[in-house]
C-alpha cells in the first residue's frame, strides 16, 4: 500500500490543474510548451537531489499534462512518505452547490503523534480518469489535530463540467 492516503468515490482532457488554495485562486497556466517542459525539467531535477517538495512548489501552480500525472504522484508519495501516515480521511460527503462542487470530510488521528498544516487534495476525473481539475484546502491547521481526535473540513471547487469521479489525498 502507498505511504500516500487515497480515497477513490465514483460519481459521475487529460490535464491536472492545480487551482491553488479554494479561495478562488486564479489557474497559473504554463504559456507554451517550452516553458513548460523547463518547468517539468527544474521540477524532476530538484526530485533528483532529493528535494521533492521544492520540486512539487515548481509545478504545483502550472497546468500538469497527463503524461505527467505519474511524476506528480510519485512527488506527492515522497512528500507524505512517513509523514501522514496514521492520519484516515473519512465521513467524505460530495456535493453540487449551485456552480461549485463541495467535499465535505473528517480526518481521524489514528497515531500518538500531533499534526499540524495537513493539506486535502481533490484530484477530479472524467470516467476514462483523466484529470479534469484540482483543488486542496488546509484540512489541519495551525491548531494541529492531536492522537485520537477528528477534524472536518471543507472544500469549495467551481464546478468543472465533466466530472464522474473523485479522489482525495492528504499531504504536508
Amino acid at each position: 500500500m502507498r505511504n500516500a492516503i487515497l480515497i477513490f468515490i465514483a460519481l459521475s482532457s487529460s490535464i491536472f490543474i492545480f487551482s491553488g488554495c479554494s479561495n478562488g485562486a486564479d489557474i497559473v497556466n504554463s504559456s507554451s510548451d517550452r516553458e513548460y517542459n523547463e518547468l517539468v525539467a527544474q521540477a524532476n531535477e530538484l526530485h533528483k537531489q532529493g528535494k521533492t517538495e521544492e520540486a512539487f512548489e515548481v509545478i504545483s501552480d502550472v497546468v500538469i499534462k497527463s503524461e505527467d500525472m505519474d511524476f506528480l504522484t510519485e512527488l506527492l508519495d515522497g512528500i507524505n512518505k512517513d509523514a501522514v501516515p496514521m492520519l484516515d480521511l473519512t465521513d467524505i460527503e460530495v456535493s453540487r452547490d449551485g456552480d461549485y462542487i463541495r467535499a465535505i470530510g473528517s480526518v481521524k488521528n489514528n497515531g500518538d503523534t500531533s499534526y499540524s498544516y495537513i493539506k486535502v487534495m481533490a484530484i477530479y476525473m472524467d470516467a476514462n480518469d483523466n484529470v479534469i481539475d484540482t483543488d486542496w484546502t488546509y484540512a489541519i491547521g495551525s491548531l494541529g489535530i492531536e492522537p485520537n481526535e477528528n477534524r472536518r473540513f471543507e472544500l469549495m471547487t467551481k464546478y468543472p463540467e465533466g466530472i464522474k469521479k473523485y479522489k482525495f489525498q492528504l499531504f504536508e
